[in-house]
C-alpha cells in the first residue's frame, strides 16, 4: 500500500515537471523567429576595418566586429563563411585565421536575411607596418589646395593603398588622392589610414587661415561713360557694350546675380577673364563656381564709372518625355519603400502637376517645398497584382513640360513580373582611345534581366531576337547582350517561367537602340593660340554632356586634353547626333570655359575650338646636367599644383613654383619665379636648380 502511494506521488511530480518544461519551451521560441516578421535587415557591415579588405601574416588572427542595421524588431545575429578554408579560416565568432599565402573572401551573413551580407577580401601576405606623411604640420589659406603624400612600409606590402580622413570637413576636405582643400578658418587633422586593416596610420595637423585681400583704390573716371547694353550669351559668358571707349581691367567690373526679382544682389560672381578688342565691347567669362542658372537676374557694374545694368538669363522652354518602372510585391506599403515613394520632377519653380489613374490601393498628395518647388508623394499599399500605368504631366513656371509615365508591376507568389528594358547607345571607335582615328565603329553592351515573384527561381527562353544579341542566364537573373557594327534598333523577347510551376510565366523585352557615332573634334588653345600640349597630368579635362531635353541618349564623358594627339591639340569624342554642353576645366588654376548647346550632326564638320584664358610658359633649366624633363610636378608653397613638365599654362598673376628631382643619390630643387601679364604674355622662364 505504501509502495503504491509513493509511486503515485512520483507520477504527480513527473507530470508537473513535464508541464513546466512545455510552458518554458513555448515561452522561449528563438528570438529571430518570434519577431522576424516585424522587422527588416537593411545593411550588414564591419565596423573595425577602414575598407572591405584585410591583410594578415600567415598564422595571425583578426576578429571582425559586425554591424547590422535593422528596422523594427529582428535578429542582428550573423554567420561567417570563407571562400577558401585552406587560405583563410573563420569561426562562429568572426575570428579569422591566416592559413597560407593567397586570397580568399570572408562573408558576414545576416541570420535573419541571408541576402544581406558583407564581403571582406582577405590576403595572406605582408601587411603594412608603418604609414608616414610628407608633412606633420601645415598652414593653409581658405580656398587653397595642397597634396599630402603617404609613404607605406614595407615597399612589398600586399596592399599599399591608404584611406584619407578629415577630422572636420567644414574646415578642410581631403580627396582619395590626398588633395586637401581649405574651406574655412580653423584647425583640422588629416589622417592617412592603411587600407589593409593593419591599423597603421599617420596624421597631419593643418591650420587654416582666413584669406586676406587688399582692395586697390578705385581710380577716378576719365569720362562720363555708361553701360549701353548688357547681353547674357550663356551660363558663364556676358557681353557688355559701353557708350564710349574705356580701358578697363577685370578688377573694374563687378558681376552679381540673384534668384528672386524682389531680392538683393548678395551673390558676387568670380570672374575668370575679361577681354576686349576695341575697349567698347567687353566679354566677361565667369568662374566655374559661379555659372548662371535659368531665370537668374544679373547685374554688371563698373564702380569707377558709376554705371550698372541688369539682365535676365533665360533659356528656351523645353518639352521632354520620361518614364520609369516601379516593381512591388502585392501588399507593399510606401512606408517600407522610401526610394520609390516620391516623384520629383526636374523643374524651375512651382509647377502644375496632373496625375492619371493609379493602381488599386494607391493615392497621392502634392508636397510643396518652401515657395519654389513641389512634387508628388505616393501613399497607401498595392492591393492587387498585375501591371498598371500612370500618366503624369508637368508644366513649370518657365513653360518647361515633362510627360512622365510610371509603369507599376506588382507581383505575388502566383504572378511573375519583369521590367521591359530599353538601352540607348551609339557606335564608337575603340581605336580612338589609343589615338588612332581610323578604326571600325562598334557597340558592345549588356543589360540585366531581374524578375520578381513566383517561387523566385526561373528558367529563361528566347522567343525571338536579333542576330547580334544573346541571352546568358546567370542563376537568379540573366543578361541580354549586343555586339554590332551597325546602327539600328535591336530587340529580344524572353519568356521567364517559374521553375516550380510552369503555368506561371511572363515575358520581357530587351531593346537596344544604337545610333550612329559622330566624331567630334575639339581643339584647345591659350590666348596666344598655342595648342595645349601633353602635361603628363590630368590638369586639363574636357567634358561633353547631352542636353536636358535628350534623356534617352544620356551622354556624360570626359577626356584628358593633350594625352592623345598632343601634336594636333585635339580631343576626340564619338557621340550620337544631338545638342551638347561642352566645358573645359583647368583643375589646377580654377579656369573653366563653356560651349553651350553645341549641335553635333552628320552633315557638319563637328570641329570646334575653345580659347582658355591662359598663357603658355616654357620652362628651361639653368643646370646643364639636369634638364627640366627630370623634374615632376610644379607646386606653389601652399601645395597648389600648377602643372607638370616643360610647359605650364597659367592665368595672369605672379607665381613662385618649386619641383624636386633625384640624380646619383642627390636631391635637387628647382625654383621658378614667374610673372604672367597681358603684356609679357607667353615666355620662356629658366628654373634655378640647386642641390638640397
Amino acid at each position: 500500500m505504501k509502495e503504491r502511494r509513493r509511486n503515485s506521488r512520483v507520477r504527480r511530480i513527473l507530470a508537473w515537471v513535464i508541464a513546466a518544461a512545455v510552458a518554458v519551451s513555448i515561452l522561449t521560441i528563438p528570438q529571430t523567429e518570434s519577431y522576424a516578421a516585424g522587422g527588416k535587415v537593411t545593411k550588414v557591415a564591419v565596423s573595425n576595418l577602414p575598407a572591405k579588405q584585410l591583410t594578415l601574416k600567415k598564422g595571425k588572427t583578426f576578429t571582425l566586429k559586425p554591424k547590422v542595421t535593422v528596422t523594427g524588431k529582428i535578429s542582428k545575429k550573423v554567420t561567417y563563411k570563407t571562400s577558401n578554408k585552406k587560405v583563410v579560416a573563420v569561426n562562429a565568432k568572426g575570428k579569422i585565421t591566416a592559413k597560407k599565402k593567397g586570397t580568399a573572401k570572408i562573408y558576414v551573413i545576416s541570420k535573419a536575411d541571408k541576402k544581406k551580407k558583407c564581403t571582406i577580401t582577405v590576403t595572406v601576405g605582408t601587411p603594412v607596418t608603418k604609414v608616414k606623411l610628407n608633412k606633420t604640420k601645415s598652414t593653409m589659406t581658405v580656398g587653397k589646395k595642397q597634396t599630402l603624400k603617404a609613404t607605406v612600409t614595407p615597399k612589398k606590402a600586399s596592399s599599399r593603398a591608404v584611406v584619407w580622413k578629415s577630422s572636420n570637413k567644414k574646415v578642410a576636405t581631403v580627396t582619395s588622392k590626398g588633395v586637401v582643400k581649405a574651406k574655412k578658418a580653423g584647425t583640422v587633422t588629416i589622417t592617412a589610414i592603411a587600407k589593409d586593416g593593419s591599423g597603421k596610420k599617420a596624421a597631419c595637423k593643418i591650420t587654416v587661415k582666413k584669406k586676406t585681400t587688399v582692395k586697390p583704390a578705385d581710380p577716378e573716371p576719365t569720362a562720363p561713360t555708361v553701360i549701353k547694353s548688357l547681353t547674357i550669351l550663356g551660363n558663364a559668358d556676358i557681353q557688355v557694350v559701353l557708350s564710349a571707349k574705356q580701358a578697363l581691367k577685370a578688377s573694374d567690373f563687378t558681376v552679381s546675380s540673384k534668384v528672386n526679382g524682389y531680392g538683393k544682389y548678395v551673390r558676387k560672381c568670380v570672374l575668370d577673364s575679361v577681354t576686349t578688342t576695341d575697349q567698347i565691347t567687353y566679354r566677361i567669362h565667369l568662374n566655374r563656381q559661379d555659372v548662371l542658372f535659368n531665370s537668374n537676374m544679373v547685374q554688371v557694374s563698373v564702380p569707377k564709372l558709376k554705371t550698372s545694368k541688369e539682365a535676365v538669363y533665360r533659356k528656351a522652354a523645353s518639352t521632354i518625355t520620361t518614364s520609369e518602372v516601379k516593381i512591388f510585391a502585392k501588399g507593399d506599403g510606401f512606408n517600407t519603400k522610401k526610394d520609390v515613394t516620391y516623384y520629383k520632377p526636374d523643374i524651375s519653380g512651382l509647377a502644375v502637376i496632373t496625375v492619371g489613374e493609379l493602381p488599386p490601393g494607391v493615392s497621392y498628395k502634392e508636397v510643396q517645398t518652401g515657395s519654389n518647388s513641389n512634387y508628388l508623394e505616393f501613399t497607401g499599399a498595392l492591393t492587387a497584382s498585375g501591371i498598371y500605368t500612370t500618366k503624369i504631366d508637368v508644366v513649370d513656371e518657365l513653360g518647361n513640360k515633362i510627360h512622365h509615365t510610371i509603369t507599376w508591376k506588382v507581383w505575388d507568389d502566383q504572378t511573375i513580373v519583369a521590367e521591359d528594358i530599353i538601352q540607348y547607345g551609339n557606335l564608337k571607335n575603340p581605336d580612338a582611345a589609343a589615338g588612332k582615328p581610323d578604326g571600325a565603329y562598334t557597340s558592345k553592351d549588356d543589360v540585366q534581366i531581374l524578375p520578381r515573384g513566383g517561387s523566385s527561381t526561373y528558367t529563361y527562353e528566347v522567343v525571338s531576337k536579333a542576330d547580334c544579341m544573346e541571352l546568358t542566364p546567370d542563376g537568379f537573373y540573366a543578361y541580354g547582350t549586343i555586339d554590332t557594327s551597325q546602327a539600328g534598333t535591336y530587340t529580344m523577347k524572353v519568356k521567364i517561367t517559374d521553375k516550380k510551376d510552369s503555368s506561371i510565366f511572363t515575358y520581357c523585352t530587351v531593346t537596344f537602340v544604337i545610333a550612329k557615332g559622330i566624331r567630334v573634334n575639339g581643339t584647345f588653345v591659350d590666348l596666344d593660340g598655342h595648342k595645349i600640349k601633353n602635361t603628363v597630368s590630368d590638369t586639363f579635362l574636357c567634358y561633353i554632356k547631352s542636353r536636358w531635353t535628350d534623356r534617352a541618349y544620356s551622354i556624360d564623358l570626359r577626356k584628358e586634353i593633350g594625352k592623345y594627339n598632343s601634336s594636333t591639340g585635339t580631343v576626340y569624342f564619338d557621340v550620337p547626333e544631338g545638342n551638347y554642353d561642352i566645358r573645359v576645366v583647368n583643375k589646377t588654376g580654377g579656369v573653366e570655359k563653356y560651349l553651350e548647346n553645341y549641335t553635333v550632326s552628320a552633315s557638319t564638320s563637328n570641329n570646334y575650338q575653345i580659347v582658355l584664358p591662359l598663357y603658355q610658359i616654357t620652362v628651361a633649366s639653368d643646370n646643364t646636367a639636369l634638364g627640366v624633363s627630370s623634374f615632376g610636378e610644379w607646386e606653389e608653397a601652399d601645395g597648389t599644383l600648377r602643372g607638370k613638365g616643360e610647359y605650364l599654362y597659367l592665368p595672369v598673376g605672379n607665381y613662385t613654383l618649386t619641383s624636386t628631382a633625384e640624380k646619383a643619390g642627390v636631391t635637387y630643387q628647382a625654383t621658378l619665379k614667374i610673372s604672367v601679364t597681358n603684356t609679357t604674355r607667353s615666355a620662356t622662364v629658366t628654373a634655378h636648380v640647386v642641390a638640397k
